[in-house]
């Protein structure tokens, strides 16, 4: 009986020997044909450096073909012949912040893999460094949480926001010389108001998370119109073609005036990285000023590129004019003067500035 189990036992093995070693193997191959060994993801550049762009190819008898390339350039297309190839690839044509290096393979069965790299790419120059200097002090009402900051002609306007105890969200137009509030639009209670920004008789207000933008005639201050947009609301302003958009991260958003559909976006970089909390927008002489959230600092950016051309130190206001208010918050420019103003929210003043160069 015993010889009988121990013949049975062997059967069955030699069997399961045979039907792994049968004509059915399992396919000797790589499931990643090709791919990066270098650049590292994340990795970062100065604009214009050259990077050196490594590739792999497991088995190039399995590949047909082999693309590198950025979403406007190829680097390089052709047979896999070789299993290592190395490109040295210059970074002048891309943009500042984020860009996707991506390698596309082609096995002869016809299936593609794909590779990708992200890069960031910083400003090959450092900013300006300025330092606010106050020239005049105006009154401003403690009770406003600003959010928003804008002259049209000589009449200053003003957002704030606020929900409950925190505050009134409203539209105001301002005095300048007392502070006081001349006329003003208040929001539903449900919306906490963020920037504002005027277009011919159009005034445009943002809500913080609550998806709406407000139209208004800056006029009457009726509201006219609302848009609905996705993320978040805070800093506005407009270069008199585009509604320009802050929502709190590195990424300013242009959008169209009448229909609020976001037309490109940009990333803002200094020479150190992306420059994120990016809140009160301001657009002076081709340029955007923007306040940085929690920080006593405004920085200068190049709409076109997302590049920071100036860091403005206004730590000193903060020191002697914040008093019991919050953070730094507000930028408007007065063309027709050329007087550039900051106050913050529930700050005791609105200030005119200058700006000393200090490199």
């Amino acid at each position: 009986m015993k010889k009988l189990v121990f013949i049975s036992t062997l059967i069955l093995s030699l069997s399961l020997f045979n039907a792994c070693t049968g004509d059915e193997k399992v396919k000797v191959g790589s499931l990643t044909p090709a791919k990066f060994e270098l650049p590292f993801n994340n990795a970062s550049a100065k604009k214009g450096e050259v990077i050196r762009v490594e590739v792999s190819v497991a088995v190039p008898e399995e590949v047909d073909e082999i693309r590198v390339f950025t979403k406007d350039t190829t680097i390089f297309e052709g047979n896999a012949t070789k299993k290592n190839y190395v490109f040295e690839v210059s970074t002048r044509s891309w943009d500042i912040g984020t860009n996707q290096l991506t390698l596309e393979s082609k096995t002869k069965e016809g299936k593609s893999r794909r590779d990708n790299r992200i890069i960031k790419i910083f400003p090959d120059f450092s900013p300006k460094d300025y330092t606010a200097e106050v020239i005049q002090v105006f009154p401003h009402a403690t009770t406003s949480y600003t959010q928003g900051l804008e002259f049209d002609g000589g009449q200053l306007y003003e957002g704030t926001g606020g929900k409950g105890a925190t505050g009134v969200s409203m539209v105001a137009k301002v005095d300048l010389v007392s502070g006081a509030i001349k006329e003003k639009k208040e929001l539903d209670k449900k919306y906490f108001g963020e920037g504002i920004t005027i277009m011919g008789d159009r005034l445009y207000q943002l809500t913080w998370q609550e998806h709406t933008c407000f139209v208004y005639d800056k006029n009457t201050l009726e509201e006219l119109e609302t848009f609905t947009y996705t993320g978040e609301g805070w800093g506005l302003c407009n270069d008199g073609e585009n509604l320009i958009m802050s929502d709190g991260s590195e990424r300013i958003y242009f959008r169209d005036p009448n229909t609020f559909g976001m037309k490109k976006s940009i990333e803002v970089f200094s020479n150190n990285g992306p420059v994120k909390g990016l809140n009160e927008l301001e657009y002076i002489n081709g340029k955007i000023y923007a306040n940085i959230y929690t920080r006593n600092k405004m920085v200068i950016i190049d709409p076109e590129t997302g590049a920071v051309t100036g860091n403005i130190d206004a730590s000193i206001l903060a020191l002697d004019y914040r008093k019991t208010g919050e953070v730094l918050n507000g930028i408007a420019y007065k063309a027709s003067t050329k007087q550039l103003f900051v106050t913050g929210k529930n700050w005791p003043n609105l200030l005119e500035i200058g700006l000393r160069l200090d490199n």
